[in-house]
C-alpha cells in the first residue's frame, strides 16, 4: 500500500514539472519501491479515465461486458506498455540510469494531465462548438508539450529526443486503442 504523503508528493512534483520547475524532479520517490507504487497514479486517474469513456462514447450504446472487459484491459496495457518499451530506449539512449525517475515522473503527471483535461472535454461535451473543440485540441497540444518536458528534464535529453519519446507514446497509446476497439467491433 502507499502512503498518502508519497501520492501527495508525485502529484506536487507533477504539478512543479507543469509550471516548468525542474526541481519538481526532487519530490519523486525515484526509488525500485517509489517506481512500483507511482503505477497507483492509474487507480487515481481510472474514474476521470471512466467519465471521459462514458461522455465520449467509449464504451458504446450498451456496452457488454466483453466490451468493458477489452476497454479495462486496454486500460491496463496503455499503463504498461510504455513502460516496459521505455527500459530497452531508455539503455538505448544511455540514460538507463535515468530511467526509474523518469516513469515516476511519467505516471505522477497522468494526475496533473487528467485534472486539465477532464474538465475541459466535459465542457466540450456539454456546449459542443467549435471554441470548446479548439480548447480541448489546444489543452492536449499543452499536455503533449508537458510530456516532452518531462522527458526532457528526467531523463536529460534534448528536445529532439524528447518530442520523439512522447511521438512513440502516442503512437504505442493509439494502437492499444486501435487493437481494442477492433476487439471489440468499434
Amino acid at each position: 500500500m502507499i502512503a498518502a504523503g508519497e501520492v501527495a508528493s508525485g502529484v506536487y512534483g507533477a504539478w512543479l514539472l507543469a509550471r516548468r520547475r525542474p526541481e519538481g524532479l526532487n519530490w519523486f520517490n525515484a526509488t525500485p519501491i517509489g517506481y512500483w507504487h507511482s503505477f497507483w497514479a492509474a487507480l487515481l486517474v481510472a474514474p476521470a479515465f471512466l467519465v471521459l469513456e462514458l461522455i465520449t462514447g467509449g464504451f458504446g450504446e450498451a456496452p457488454g461486458l466483453r466490451h468493458v472487459a477489452v476497454q479495462v484491459i486496454s486500460y491496463v496495457i496503455d499503463w504498461t506498455a510504455f513502460p516496459l518499451l521505455m527500459v530497452f530506449i531508455a539503455d538505448t539512449l544511455n540514460r538507463g540510469q535515468h530511467y526509474m525517475r523518469y516513469i515516476v515522473a511519467y505516471n505522477w503527471s497522468a494526475v496533473v494531465q487528467m485534472a486539465i483535461l477532464l474538465p475541459a472535454a466535459v465542457m466540450a461535451v456539454l456546449f459542443p462548438s467549435a471554441p470548446t473543440l479548439l480548447l480541448v485540441q489546444g489543452i492536449t497540444i499543452v499536455l503533449l508539450v508537458y510530456r516532452a518536458y518531462i522527458a526532457h528534464v528526467a531523463l536529460e535529453v534534448n528536445f529532439g529526443t524528447s518530442a520523439g519519446i512522447v511521438l512513440l507514446d502516442v503512437l504505442l497509446s493509439g494502437l492499444v486503442d486501435t487493437v481494442g476497439n477492433r476487439l471489440t467491433g468499434g
